[in-house]
């Protein structure tokens, strides 16, 4: 069949406006990591197997934890292998999944901390209250919640907001403390406000000690109000 000029230039009748959000993420991965990655994302993120099957030499898995078809993909295939060096390497750094509200994130929180799972850091963006943690790869997986409760409101604060623009990396906080202010009766933007604005939630020197960035001493993430000697740095 031959394509005329004015063919190649022809546009859908129906044609609309609309903008492509992001569908899913695809991983390779080893034959001894295969069964582990999918295990984990079906604890931490309650991803369920749509499929599982081969293509040939490689098995797949199609996973989601919502409406969609797949959100999540893996791919195995005996040769592939593992860089040594990957995690130093520039590459994927993090993906996020975001609850609707507070109380979905400090759940599955406690959930996670009850099963041995435990953020290697836990911090308020001031845009958004997120916990990350590490899959068995090591790739970060960040599970979140709007900080203000409304995407609206949370994008015109990220594009106006002098704090962000001066510390973009936001404020740690102890997520049992936060669990325990919740059950008290404090609502989201109380405990916003406290974490991000007050400080009043610093993390304990074990949670330190998961973080992915070893530091002395007050860092960029740490409230101006926690000074060298405050018990978040541990003994002294």
């Amino acid at each position: 069949m031959t394509i005329s000029a004015d063919m190649a230039r022809t546009v859908p009748v129906n044609a609309v406006q609309e903008r492509a959000v992001v569908h899913h993420l695809a991983f390779k991965v080893t034959t001894d990591e295969f069964d582990a990655m999918i295990a984990w994302y079906q604890d931490v993120l309650d991803m369920e197997v749509n499929f599982r099957g081969y293509q040939r030499e490689s098995e797949v898995c199609f996973l989601s934890n919502d409406e969609a078809n797949h959100r999540l993909v893996f791919v195995t295939n005996p040769a592939f292998t593992r860089d040594a060096e990957y995690g130093g390497r520039a590459r994927l750094d993090h993906s996020a999944f975001e609850f609707p509200t507070v109380d979905g994130l400090l759940t599955k929180y406690a959930y996670l901390r009850d099963h041995g799972i435990h953020p290697y850091l836990s911090i308020d963006h001031g845009l958004t209250i997120s916990l990350y943690y590490r899959d068995p790869v090591g790739h970060g997986v960040e599970i979140q919640t709007d900080a203000l409760g409304d995407w609206q409101l949370s994008r015109e604060w990220i594009r106006a907001a002098d704090e962000f623009a001066t510390n973009p990396a936001g404020i740690l906080f102890d997520p049992d403390r936060v669990i325990d202010a919740r059950n008290r009766g404090a609502g989201l933007e109380e405990l916003h406000r406290r974490i991000y604005v007050q400080g009043e939630f610093a993390p304990r020197p074990d949670q330190r000690q998961r973080m992915h960035v070893h530091v002395d001493g007050p860092y960029v993430w740490d409230h101006s109000s926690w000074g060298p000697d405050h018990p978040t740095f541990g003994p002294h």
